[in-house]
């Protein structure tokens, strides 16, 4: 057996976490001298021990390790919940660098405002279109972007690839909320769709249906060629431009994606759509 300062040697954990494991019943030493009160370790304690630093990687709580080992949690359990929280972390790297590109363009916004040129804006009639969709409120812009993505997935194993147009997005929110979105996503069909799916089942509690985009008699429009993260700074030149005009924002924006990034940091074209009237 080893005494305290040996087995931290040999386990590469510090004295002071042995010290306290002990205190809260996580890992006793195998004995105690009564007379020394001298804590001694056996190597046959390691694997106890490396369970228990698994599961605190993972995040879990003191109190859920000792459930846990309780159970005798086998090692092809806590390889599954490492890479359950692998995927999280991966996510939340991903979702970090998001939030940090968008930074970056705002500060090249604050930088470029003003210098420049005018945008190419094309205002536009668009007609009545069959749109196959859903619409709910998103927690976030990443909750948007993976119904997209299941959305292109399911779809044309649902109907003839033909008649699928452009995917589009439809802007509910009357205020922009960056932890409710209210979004319409879906796809604008082509020619006659009579004979296929009403509706197409996303998951138990959502579901595409079709229904009539509206036509929209002046429609301005400007295309974003670049990140996902920087639609705003497109945004921005349509709003000027619409301002200058002396135009005004008669409804609801839509977006219509005309080339999807492959991955989160491609670039993406988007066709960005404000339905307008002339002011006064």
């Amino acid at each position: 057996m080893f005494r305290i300062g040996e087995f931290s040697l040999i386990a590469q954990v510090s004295g002071r976490l042995l010290r306290y494991y002990d205190e809260i019943g996580l890992l006793r030493p195998e004995y105690t001298d009564p007379q020394t009160g001298y804590r001694y370790y056996s190597a046959r304690q390691l694997p106890r021990l490396n369970r228990i630093l698994v599961l605190k990687e993972l995040g879990l709580g003191l109190d859920q390790i000792a459930r846990l080992l309780d159970q005798d949690t086998s090692s092809e359990e806590l390889r599954g919940m490492l890479l359950l929280r692998k995927a999280q972390i991966t996510q939340a790297m991903q979702d970090d660098l998001a939030r940090l590109q968008l930074v970056e363009a705002r500060l090249d916004q604050l930088d470029a405002f003003g210098q420049t040129p005018i945008p190419d804006v094309v205002v536009k009639t668009v007609p009545a279109q069959r749109y196959l969709a859903l619409r709910d409120v998103f927690a976030d812009v990443a909750a948007v972007r993976r119904l997209v993505e299941r959305i292109v997935d399911l779809a044309p194993t649902k109907l003839p690839p033909s008649s699928l147009g452009h995917v589009a997005l439809v802007m509910h929110s009357s205020l922009l909320d960056s932890d409710a979105f209210d979004i319409e996503v879906g796809y604008l069909l082509i020619g006659n769709t009579g004979k296929g799916p009403t509706a197409i089942q996303v998951s138990e509690e959502r579901s595409l249906t079709v229904r009539d985009l509206p036509a929209v008699e002046a429609m301005a429009t400007l295309v974003h060629a670049g990140h996902l993260s920087d639609t705003h700074r497109t945004y921005g030149l349509l709003g000027a431009w619409v301002e200058q005009q002396q135009w005004r924002i008669a409804g609801q924006g839509r977006q219509i994606l005309l080339q999807l990034p492959q991955r989160q940091q491609d670039e993406a074209v988007i066709e960005l759509q404000l339905p307008v009237r002339k002011a006064g």
